[in-house]
């Protein structure tokens, strides 16, 4: 195997088969990915199978272009992995599972990031069920470890693309598609100047979000910094999965595809005024606040910034240790 081990002060760049790969000072070891067996593995599973179980070393996964049909898990005793594609137009990991008698929604996903310290960056992950005759939950990742970062990612699917199953995460310059429930679980988590594109289902309207925090005293919930929204389907921006569904857009530009009402109640029904759906200094047609549901909350910029600020999900640092 050729595993290329660094341990430097300085960041360096080094260059593999024409590709400049840049290297950081907390990677310990880097291995390839490449179909035409030019790297260290063909497969991302098998470069997987390679970090040793409960490893607290940073090991960088390189994956060249191409598109890798694959079914992929980062197991919850596998962490401190750096995965990266040359562009996530360039490199993708594409399934087609979808719910039906057998396989339930956690296991529709392309890829499962159950391990802790993660980060992705410049990859794709693609649901490529097209619903069929029959919409229904594909989904294209399920984050379900904690402190987990994807920076230029792309997500595509059409019912659960992005399940934010559980625990801290950050995405950044990201873009997302779906119709229906398509950022949806019970994370905390901040996506920072992602689009999220509404398309791609034969449907009179869709939603965006479906958030699930359980308990009032629950920290998680979705807050959408400086992001785009956009699309060409009719959408809310979001529904509630729980009663106490926590969605908060923040000075981001807004099309107008948005449903004047902007938020459904959904399983809060009767209980609407527990939700906690916040649009604040956004912009564009589908900004207008004027037809919002009544019981969308209006919190000042000081009730607000706890969630803004990037403290909401990494009051330790845990985002600065990351390479």
């Amino acid at each position: 195997m050729r595993g290329v081990g660094i341990a430097l002060k300085a960041r360096l760049h080094f260059s593999r088969d024409s590709a400049s790969v840049s290297f950081d000072c907390n990677v310990i070891k880097s291995v390839f990915v490449d179909q035409s067996g030019q790297g260290d593995f063909t497969s991302i599973t098998a470069a997987i199978a390679s970090v040793p179980l409960n490893n607290n070393i940073w090991i960088r996964i390189h994956v060249k272009p191409g598109v890798y049909k694959e079914k992929v898990q980062i197991p919850k005793h596998k962490g401190f992995i750096m995965l990266e594609g040359e562009g996530y137009e360039q490199t993708s990991v594409e399934w087609g599972d979808h719910v039906n008698g057998s396989i339930t929604t956690s296991l529709t996903s392309t890829f499962r990031f159950s391990g802790d310290n993660i980060v992705v960056k410049n990859i794709a992950f693609k649901n490529t069920y097209d619903g069929g005759v029959r919409l229904g939950q594909a989904l294209a990742v399920l984050v379900e470890g904690d402190k987990i970062s994807f920076y230029n990612c792309g997500f595509y699917g059409i019912q659960d693309t992005v399940c934010d199953y559980n625990g801290r995460h950050y995405y950044k310059n990201s873009y997302i598609q779906g119709a229906v429930d398509f950022i949806w679980g019970v994370g905390q988590s901040i996506y920072e100047e992602c689009t999220i594109a509404s398309i791609g289902a034969d449907l009179t309207h869709g939603y965006i979000t479906a958030q699930g925090r359980m308990k009032e005293t629950d920290s998680g919930g979705f807050v959408f910094k400086s992001c785009n929204v956009t699309g060409s389907l009719k959408t809310y921006l979001g529904r509630a999965w729980t009663p106490y569904s926590r969605v908060i857009f923040y000075r981001s530009f807004i099309a107008g595809m948005i449903i004047p009402q902007g938020w459904d109640p959904y399983n809060a029904t009767g209980k609407e005024w527990l939700t906690d759906y916040v649009e604040f200094g956004c912009s564009g047609p589908g900004s207008r606040t004027s037809g919002r549901v009544k019981w969308m909350k209006k919190p000042t910029y000081d009730q607000l910034k706890q969630f803004i600020d990037i403290s909401y999900i990494d009051s330790e640092g845990w985002l600065s240790q990351q390479p």
